[in-house]
């Protein structure tokens, strides 16, 4: 399927999230964002220590401790809470996050206000030059207590002052974030999605960040309340999950392999890979025939190996899906006898006898 149909698949869920978020969400939508049992998965991500209970909300990397981020006006009284993500997986665009909670008391709200700044009410939430909002123009966004925003502030300036030919992220950030992702790999790309980090020389003044949905905008908090009226918990929203029910292609279907993950050995050494048909490593069969053509010079994992059961018409090698690129040690596990082989000559083919045996195709041309 063309890469951009799909493009064009992404934008319209991002220009109809953009109009939904234009609206406040419902206590429905929120509350399934985070419901255990319903369609998306949380992941707690770390407990936030509020030493004040003053809470900010902003961009980590260039808005904290500004007038970009937010600041509430609301307070939550000092102590740990945890803090979890909402995540929605598609087949073809991958996980998001479609929003964060901070949970108070563990109930379920039974409805959601606007987390005003401070110094405001929801009184004030129409008054000029009043902006219930964040910034975000990195792709990350933050909590934590005011304090520890503060005190952020402080040490990055110092840290500039120490490296003044540095940028914080690269030269320091990126790093902490892709040893994180090694370490709590679950919804993390190696660069890492979010990251619970403390100030130095300090045991509990954390900040926790984490990616903001499809990325640079402003972005609300809202305050979830349950039956009694107290406050339950604190959510920001980054993507509405109605925004992903716009027109679509069919989308591919997942390959079910024949083999597991974990029934995968190390049998051959090297990350050299070949292209086998699903004959072979959806339904099991063993290869037939193997051919190794010339590798291309531009992917150096390249071995040029091809791999058939044997009964591949024409018909179903016209269809690519029928095929994909696995490692040659995932190959060689679903039919060890081909190993003797992979170190044969760019040209050579050969095919399996009534005996079961290998033979060389002295019809192939070398």
């Amino acid at each position: 399927m063309s890469e951009n149909v799909w493009q064009e698949v992404y934008m319209s869920i991002f220009r109809k999230n953009l109009e939904l978020r234009k609206q406040h969400p419902s206590t429905e939508v929120l509350n399934e964002m985070f419901d255990h049992n319903g369609n998306f998965e949380q992941i707690k991500i770390g407990e936030l220590h509020f030493p004040t209970g003053r809470i900010e909300i902003g961009d980590p990397f260039c808005y904290m401790n500004s007038k970009y981020s937010l600041t509430l006006e609301e307070l939550v009284a000092p102590g740990d809470y945890p803090v979890s993500l909402s995540v929605i997986t598609h087949p073809v665009f991958g996980f998001k996050f479609l929003g964060a909670k901070v949970d108070i008391n563990g109930k379920v709200p039974v409805r959601y206000d606007l987390a005003m700044p401070q110094g405001y009410t929801l009184e004030d939430m129409d008054k000029p030059g009043i902006f219930p909002m964040f910034g975000v123009d990195t792709g990350l966004a933050c909590i934590c207590d005011k304090s520890v925003s503060v005190a952020y502030d402080q040490f990055l300036k110092k840290w500039h002052e120490e490296n003044p030919d540095k940028n914080h992220y690269d030269d320091y950030f990126a790093a902490i974030m892709a040893d994180y992702a090694e370490h709590f790999p679950r919804f993390q790309r190696p660069t890492g999605d979010y990251l619970d980090w403390c100030l130095p020389e300090t045991d509990h003044n954390n900040l926790i960040m984490f990616c903001s949905g499809f990325g640079d905008g402003v972005y609300n908090g809202y305050w979830g309340y349950d039956e009694t009226g107290k406050k339950a918990c604190l959510v920001i929203r980054f993507i509405d999950p109605e925004a992903y029910n716009v027109p679509m292609p069919e989308l591919p279907k997942r390959k079910k392999f024949y083999l597991s993950a974990e029934n995968i050995k190390p049998l051959i050494e090297g990350k050299q890979c070949g292209i086998a048909t699903d004959r072979i490593m959806v339904d099991g069969c063993k290869v037939g025939y193997m051919l190794r053509n010339e590798p291309r010079a531009d992917h150096p994992e390249d071995s040029g190996w091809m791999f058939y059961e044997g009964t591949e018409d024409k018909a179903y090698c016209d269809e690519v899906s029928h095929f994909d690129v696995y490692m040659l040690n995932t190959i060689a596990n679903y039919d060890q006898d081909i190993i003797p082989f992979l170190e044969s000559p760019v040209g050579n083919a050969f095919f399996r006898g009534k005996d079961g045996v290998f033979y060389l195709d002295a019809e192939i041309e070398h």
